[in-house]
């Protein structure tokens, strides 16, 4: 099991994930949306982690839900990797000045109606994002950095029912510190395992 990741490393996963994306599917019906997995990585202590937040309990939709930073393409912005960097800065307040963007994995389709782009990222060595970094307190009630050794490990990786009504029969989920990651977010990590050798890849419409 790895325990640091580098750009190369992230480079060689996004080559391999260009497949395993669900590039059968018309976007017509989808709303689009992206999100951005952001590495953090402790040159001293060895190892990687990626930032992940809990949503409020009172939203409107994926109520106290985990996720990365992320959300809608809303009509100014440019591109995809703009509404990542975007919705970061609103939600976690760390700007795109304080992390390189790798590149992104092919789109994933939710039961919920987006069409989600995620995009790798890992934090500037010579970052301060610990000094900026702040949750919206109108979305986002906690922000937690789990490390890769568990997150991307297969045995942590579990198929059940959802633990919310869902279309779907059967998700991914992960469960870190009594946290329950699961649905499109669970998928995204097995799919990094995958794409770093550390697992299989999951088929193209399972979420």
């Amino acid at each position: 099991m790895i325990k640091i990741v580098s750009k190369t490393d992230l480079v060689t996963c996004i080559n391999k994930v260009r497949n395993a994306g669900d590039k059968g599917r018309s976007n017509d019906k989808y709303k689009q949306a992206s999100v951005l997995v952001l590495f953090i990585n402790d040159e001293i202590k060895k190892n990687s982690s990626i930032l992940m937040i809990k949503r409020r309990d009172n939203l409107r939709k994926h109520a106290g839900q985990i996720a990365f930073p992320g959300g809608r393409k809303e009509k100014e912005d440019l591109n995809l990797e703009e509404t990542a960097k975007r919705e970061t800065e609103e939600e976690i307040n760390v700007s795109s000045e304080e992390y390189n963007i790798v590149g992104s994995f092919p789109k994933f389709f939710t039961g919920t109606g987006y069409v989600v782009t995620p995009f790798l990222g890992i934090i500037k060595s010579n970052s301060n994002w610990k000094k900026v970094l702040k949750p919206n307190q109108s979305e986002v009630e906690q922000i937690f950095f789990p490390p890769i050794n568990y997150l991307l490990s297969p045995k942590y990786h579990l198929r059940e029912k959802p633990p919310i009504n869902s279309s779907m029969s059967m998700t991914w989920t992960i469960n870190y510190n009594n946290k329950n990651i699961w649905g499109l977010t669970a998928r995204v990590l097995v799919t990094i395992s995958a794409g770093l050798g550390l697992r299989e890849f999951p088929p193209c419409d399972d979420i």
